[in-house]
């Protein structure tokens, strides 16, 4: 932790389809069970850029693989500036599905060097917990669209998720940790609970006459 920092701040990463939103979702009822101060949030987020990088979705033609990119930088910096520096100063656990850790991986995967993507992303606070969910792609777009009834957007093809997946197998940081997603949703949810228990200070005590 970094000095005027007293929080955490735990990052969800992984291919669509790894399961990673309901794990953060679960960590998050987990944890608030506990008494933990939780803050949930994701990138893009639902912010101005936010909403026109997930038009891109839907006209990928209208934008450069450069112009997209400075929309998940702007995107990003309003996010470490609203919520996320101002959260880890209070001492809240964040819990953030997907990070510059994915814009390096998917816009690499588009053709930009992931190296460069995360040198430019120096601004934002570096995660206490990187979570990566990996399962086999299969499987993961079974999910996608059997679990979730969708059809996989330019993102969700099967040779630019294995583009993303080798991209994410490159990255070696100290508090990165892999996550098997092919299992039972259970038995993942205490894989995530192991690595991140250990992390939590002591849990706050209940307030007295507060119930929730």
């Amino acid at each position: 932790m970094s000095e005027g920092r007293t929080g955490l701040l735990i990052v969800f990463e992984g291919t669509d389809g790894t399961g990673k939103t309901s794990q953060r979702d679960l960590l998050a009822t987990a944890l608030g069970d506990r008494g933990y101060p939780v803050v949930v949030t994701k990138e893009p987020t639902d912010g101005d850029y936010g909403r026109q990088i997930r038009q891109l979705y839907q006209e990928r033609h209208r934008y450069s693989r450069e112009e997209e990119l400075q929309l998940f930088l702007a995107d990003r910096r309003q996010h470490v500036a609203q919520l996320l520096l101002p959260a880890l100063a209070d001492g809240r656990i964040i819990l953030c599905d997907r990070y510059f850790y994915s814009t390096a991986a998917y816009q690499g995967a588009l053709g930009l060097d992931p190296r460069d993507i995360l040198a430019m992303n120096d601004f934002a606070p570096r995660p206490d917990l990187l979570l990566l969910f990996a399962a086999d792609l299969d499987l993961c777009l079974k999910r996608i669209t059997e679990g979730r009834g969708e059809v996989p957007n330019s993102f969700e093809q099967r040779d630019f998720l294995r583009r993303v997946a080798d991209i994410y197998d490159t990255f070696a940081l100290p508090f990165l940790r892999s996550i098997d997603a092919a299992r039972p949703m259970a038995e993942v949810h205490q894989a995530v609970l192991a690595e991140v228990l250990p992390l939590l200070p002591p849990a706050p005590p209940p307030r007295r006459g507060h119930h929730s």
